[in-house]
């Protein structure tokens, strides 16, 4: 059916056999706790209402004649012979009414003026509509200086979308979140936005306001309010934030996305891959010789005679088994998880004057009578062994790590008094390749060549004056191959046939350190994440970040500084527009990581389906992209969320 107005050339509305009729309502603002500026909120002309009949009809929008006043008159259509009951602003809110409540869509995307607040209103006809403010406006004021061309509101919880109001009342009832983006409420402009602005959001319980604020080059400042007490989002209510700092810091922010049931597809590769020990080093194990010998190592009891038959007949006399000059002790060096340490001391030989302590990982050989002489040496034996206590003890120590250092304790004792002319006592560790190497203070022909791969040590170790140091010598090498062998020698003098008798020298804990490195595959995104159990310097031409904060839609990003060295155990976001990123160890004191929440595994992880967040292969170039996690296992090396 159509029917025709009484003013001429005008057509009303047609719905089936609903016949229109014209109709206009008196509508009034409710003053109280809706003024944004001290003044009494007015009605615009041309501002569009919806009004809903007694049986549920949504009748065409009412709009108001004139503006400029709290009240006016708007004027609509109704179907003949309904009765006017509620009715919303603005028009365009999806509503609808059921059982005495109005259901109603707040937007997510706004202007930044109250006119997106949306209020509703119970009369009638006869008697006007006054309206009712229920949402919650958050009042801001942004200075151009920033240059932010967007501001966001953000929640756990229903900040825009659908909810309801009872129309009695007026109490609002929200449900949970059916998107992300009722999370939210958005003010956005393509240039600098300037001034003061409103945003409308669903009331709820929290007493945290949450803000992003995003700059022209696309980084981000959060800010928190915390309220306390009262309702801070209650219907009707302003919150006014006031002037946005100009001093507002700004990052690189992660953005929050879909969730995924894969994490970015990276790998990490830790070097170097093999980190090599000395073979009891820490001198527990005495199987071989009971207390007198520790696995592994030599002395002058398995020593090999050389020479003429005087010079053997001497050697062996007085190098004879019962005086032997190695044993296990309990004078253990400070802090160490072992019980036993190893002592080496000195003795007087007639006719070899001071024989000094002497343990080595290779064999002792000996065709001098003169301690310094050319026949006397340390060396490799490469396939020699000696059975003591049926139980083979090697001549050599096979070794294929390049390490950075070794680190040994020593605690030095000159009881009979120091040596003027020869007062110290060394360490020695040579690398070298597959030959029986040989190590001596004036041996004619030791090795050395092309065979010296790298070496680690001391001459001049003095007097300890029974206390355990620690000595930390770092390997200086010659040649870039990798070792077949390790010869350490260690002697209570440098000087073959130096100091004095008793001297004594307890070795514990020998340690090879491996400052070590990684090489980080970086995806098409350009992104990774990283986590690591020692300490890297961040490279150049890569950006390296940590997360303080994870807010609705954002994790806040900081940058260390190219150069800087990260913490060991630190879990990292990088950025790079290169495939691999090389991270070399890292020296001297680590930078200050403070409020990082990432957490990282340095193993594959089992996780619960849903409980964290990982980096998505929705990241770009531009932006990284953290996604809840519907997966249930972490790789290993990688950093997640978990809040």
């Amino acid at each position: 059916m159509i029917g025709c107005r009484k003013e001429a050339g005008k057509e009303t509305p047609a719905d089936n056999d609903i016949l229109y009729v014209d109709a206009t309502v008196e509508a009034t603002l409710l003053e109280s706790k809706v003024s944004l500026d001290g003044k009494t909120p007015v009605w615009n002309a041309g501002d569009r209402i919806g009004i809903f009949t007694s049986d549920g009809q949504l009748c065409p929008a009412f709009t108001a004649g004139e503006g400029g006043a709290s009240s006016t008159t708007f004027s609509g259509q109704k179907p003949s012979g309904s009765v006017l009951t509620t009715a919303f602003y603005p028009y365009d809110s999806g509503a609808s009414v059921s059982g005495g409540s109005i259901t109603l869509t707040l937007p997510h995307e706004q202007s930044g003026s109250a006119a997106d607040a949306i209020m509703v209103a119970a009369g009638s006809q006869e008697g006007g509509f006054v309206f009712h403010n229920v949402c919650c406006l958050v009042k801001f004021s942004v200075p151009s200086s920033l240059n932010v061309r967007k501001v966001e509101i953000l929640s756990d919880g229903l900040l825009s979308g659908s909810f309801s109001v009872n129309t009695n009342s007026f109490a609002v009832s929200a449900g949970s979140p059916s998107s992300s983006s009722d999370k939210s409420v958005v003010l956005s402009s393509s240039s600098a936005l300037s001034g003061e602005y409103v945003l409308a959001v669903v009331p709820g319980t929290g007493k945290r306001l949450q803000m992003a604020f995003t700059r022209g080059d696309g980084k981000i400042a959060l800010v928190n309010k915390d309220f306390g007490t009262g309702k801070p989002f209650a219907a009707g209510v302003i919150k006014n934030i006031g002037t946005v700092p100009a001093s507002l810091e700004f990052f690189d922010a992660a953005q929050v996305g879909n969730p995924v049931t894969s994490q970015m597809s990276q790998t990490l590769t830790v070097l170097p891959e093999s980190t090599p020990q000395i073979t009891n080093g820490d001198f527990e194990t005495w199987t071989i010789d009971g207390t007198n010998l520790p696995n592994n190592w030599n002395s002058f009891q398995t020593f090999e005679i050389g020479g003429s038959w005087f010079e053997q007949l001497t050697l062996k006399l007085g190098y004879d088994s019962k005086n032997r000059q190695v044993a296990k002790s309990t004078d253990k060096r400070p802090g160490t998880s072992g019980s036993y340490s190893c002592r080496i001391w000195s003795r007087s030989i007639a006719s070899i004057a001071t024989a000094q302590g002497n343990l080595t990982t290779g064999r002792v050989y000996a065709s001098n009578t003169s301690a310094a002489g050319t026949g006397n040496y340390n060396y490799t034996d490469q396939d020699g062994s000696i059975t003591i206590n049926n139980k083979a003890n090697p001549f050599h120590m096979n070794f294929t790590g390049r390490p950075d250092s070794l680190v040994v304790w020593v605690k030095f004792n000159q009881p009979e008094g120091t040596d003027s002319n020869h007062p110290y006592s060394k360490v020695e560790a040579i690398l070298h390749d597959n030959v029986d190497y040989k190590s001596g203070y004036n041996a004619s022909d030791c090795t050395g060549g092309t065979h010296h791969i790298g070496e680690a040590s001391i001459n001049n170790i003095t007097k300890t004056n029974g206390a355990w140091k620690r000595f930390a010598l770092p390997f200086k090498y010659d040649y870039s191959t990798n070792p077949s062998f390790i010869l350490i020698n260690i002697a209570t003098n440098s000087y073959p046939g130096g100091g004095k008798k008793n001297d004594e020298m307890f070795i514990d804990d020998i340690e090879m350190i491996y400052n070590r490195y990684c090489r980080l595959s970086i995806p098409s995104q350009g992104w990774a994440t990283m986590y690591v159990d020692f300490k890297v310097k961040v490279p150049a031409g890569a950006q390296v970040y940590y997360v303080t904060e994870f807010v609705n839609g954002y994790a806040s990003l900081k940058q260390i500084p190219a150069g800087s060295v990260i913490p060991a155990g630190s879990a990292v976001i990088v950025k790079s527009s290169s495939s691999s990123v090389t991270f070399e160890p890292g020296t001297g004191t680590p930078v200050s990581i403070s409020g990082n929440i990432l957490k990282g595994t340095l193993s594959a992880k089992t996780c619960q389906s849903g409980k964290c967040y990982v980096l998505s292969s929705a990241s770009t170039s531009s932006t990284p992209v953290f996604a809840l996690y519907n997966g249930t296992s972490i790789k290993a090396n990688t950093a997640y969320i978990e809040p």
